[in-house]
């Protein structure tokens, strides 16, 4: 009977084990992006070598943005980076969601924390850029005044 017992145990042990190692796989394919800009440098801090499709949509966004807080980060050449918040699915697209800001922390570099600058959609199909108007919560097409189509 406690060979019985301990099969079973060890079994159920086994099969927790890798239904953890399951979660910790899916957990780790979802993990939030960090891409940076400073100047002319784009870069991915998880992943060096690979560029996604909206990396270059983002830092030309972020060169060109007319919001007041990007243009103040860039003037006074912080690293200004983006973060891959989600993707929202509606009926007719999909969105991807990015957080622009800067990481900063305290004097003695302590209470890590980010700040956003501003909030964008990227229309995944279209490829088209939104900026999240915060005060009215809607979309606003991003006009890029450098490039006219």
């Amino acid at each position: 009977m406690k060979n019985k017992i301990y099969l079973v145990l060890v079994l159920i042990s086994i099969i927790s084990c890798t239904k953890t190692k399951k979660d910790i796989r899916n957990n780790a394919d979802t993990t939030t992006e960090a891409i940076a800009i400073n100047n002319e440098s784009v870069k991915s801090e998880t992943q060096p070598d690979i560029k996604n499709w909206y990396d270059a949509i983002i830092a030309d966004y972020i060169k060109k943005s007319d919001n007041q807080l990007i243009k103040l980060a860039l003037k006074n050449k912080e690293q200004v980076e983006w973060l891959l918040d989600r993707t929202e699915k509606t009926d007719s697209t999909n969105y991807y969601i990015f957080n622009i800001g800067q990481n900063v922390m305290d004097e003695n570099n302590t209470n890590p924390r980010f700040t956003s600058d501003g909030w964008i959609y990227i229309d995944s199909l279209s490829k088209i850029v939104y900026e999240y108007d915060l005060p009215n919560d809607s979309l606003i097409v991003w006009k890029n005044k450098h490039f006219q189509q």
